[in-house]
């Protein structure tokens, strides 16, 4: 009673099988073309068909009539087989040993077809041979399982069997079971009590089982590999951002050490022979009688001081290892007002730090330190002014500096065309980078007034 219920149910369960894996490779494919998944659900729509001829149409099940349908359900079987052979053979990398391969499943795939064809002729015009071509058919069978054997034992001496090893499995299986209901297409035969539906239905759904483990161990795998070499490409980076690290701490230790031999060789050098020369020459003005050589002498001394003041500003940036590309505007004015604190010139600046800082970036404040060094260096030099003003601030996203001096001014478009020094024409370049104006008057000394917009942060 057991056996008739598992026999009548077991085409059930597997056609549900099958209906459920080609409802997933189809949405599968949907999104994503995958030529194996494709073959391999071609050929388990085939079998569908075939169990639903046979449960569903044909009754009785086993006898050929009507004799259209009956062929036409052993045209699914057979197609099944086809697409199956197509199937395996696309699963498969080959490499050398590709045509070999190629030629056996070109075969296996005539003979069937040519089997069918057979199958057809003996059904309609030699019904007498039917018990003959039963003994053709299992040939056949064996045939194709000797074909499996092959590629099994490919892939065993290729090393790559853990995962065809349950896909080729299932092979086997479905064609044993296939060698087996081959004997019993009789209702009147049975094995343990299965018919040939049911025990065909057993080999499809032993292949199915199969092939998901075969596809879940392929997934797996290749999970795998891809988290290695994920693993791999992160040492990898890991190691390249150690050595980058390791490098500019080299680099940053080498230019230290150069920059403060550097400065220890100006400091010692020329800073040291800079201060013996203004003593000198305040010492000479100092002795001086004429009212000429005294102004004359009053102005080395200012250039002295001027250059004292560069230098030192670069020996401390050097000494401090401050980055050479980026100018401080502060540290230079704060430097400038410490030089001549004792002198007779009166530097006075008024200056939002936190404004400069937090508005301006490192392009701008470049900018504007070589301008303001320009300016300023100017007025000492060749103003005769003992007063100089410096104010920068911010309004409307505009950043606005002005340079006031009382000294004895100058003529602006004379200078600039005997600008032999170029300072002049490095103020209105570096002005038009900032994309800004700037003016130049005489008033009481000189006043230099410029504007550039600068991107305001808050």
């Amino acid at each position: 009673m057991n056996d008739i219920l598992l026999d009548s149910v077991f085409p059930y369960i597997t056609m549900g099988a099958i209906v459920i894996v080609i409802l997933f490779f189809s949405f599968y494919l949907h999104y994503v073309e995958e030529p194996v998944f494709r073959k391999y659900r071609n050929y388990l729509c085939f079998c569908f068909l075939y169990l639903v001829m046979k449960e569903m149409i044909l009754v009785p099940k086993y006898t050929p009539t009507p004799l259209p349908l009956y062929l036409l359900s052993e045209c699914f079987i057979w197609g099944s087989f086809v697409y199956y052979v197509r199937f395996i053979y696309s699963t498969v990398d080959f490499k050398d040993k590709k045509s070999f391969f190629e030629h056996l499943v070109k075969i296996s795939q005539i003979i069937l077809m040519l089997g069918f064809v057979m199958y057809v002729i003996t059904h309609v015009f030699f019904k007498e041979y039917k018990d003959l071509f039963s003994i053709i058919y299992i040939f056949i069978s064996l045939y194709m399982l000797g074909v499996s054997v092959i590629f099994i034992l490919f892939l065993y001496k290729s090393r790559s069997f853990l995962y065809y090893k349950y896909l080729y499995l299932g092979s086997i299986f479905l064609l044993l079971f296939n060698i087996i209901a081959s004997f019993f297409d009789d209702p009147s035969k049975n094995f343990f009590g299965f018919t040939n539906l049911s025990i065909i239905s057993m080999g499809w759904f032993s292949e199915l089982i199969m092939f998901l483990l075969a596809l879940g161990i392929k997934v797996k795998n290749e999970w795998e590999e891809k988290l290695r070499i994920m693993q791999q490409n992160l040492e990898h980076e890991k190691k390249i951002l150690l050595q980058e690290i390791d490098n500019q701490k080299l680099v940053y230790q080498s230019r230290q050490s150069e920059r403060l031999r550097i400065s220890i060789d100006i400091h010692d050098g020329i800073s040291n022979a800079i201060t013996g020369l203004k003593f000198y020459i305040s010492d000479k003005r100092l002795q001086a009688k004429e009212n000429s050589e005294k102004i004359l002498l009053q102005d080395i001394e200012q250039e002295l001081n001027s250059i004292y003041m560069q230098v030192r500003d670069y020996i401390q940036k050097l000494y401090g290892g401050q980055d050479e590309e980026k100018y401080d505007i502060l540290f230079f004015l704060s430097c400038l007002q410490k030089q001549y604190h004792n002198s007779n010139l009166n530097l006075i600046t008024d200056v939002d730090e936190l404004a400069v800082t937090r508005n301006l970036n490192i392009d701008q404040q470049n900018e504007l330190y070589f301008i303001l060094n320009e300016c300023i260096g100017n007025s000492i030099k060749h103003s005769q002014c003992n007063t100089i003003k410096v104010s920068i601030c911010f309004e409307n996203s505009i950043c606005r500096f002005k340079i006031k001096d009382n000294g004895k001014g100058f003529d602006y478009a004379e200078k600039l065309n005997a600008d032999s020094g170029h300072g002049l024409s490095n103020i209105m370049q570096r002005i038009k980078k900032l994309n800004g104006n700037i003016t130049f008057e005489n008033s009481y000394g000189t006043l230099i007034s410029g504007n550039f917009p600068f991107a305001n942060p808050s």
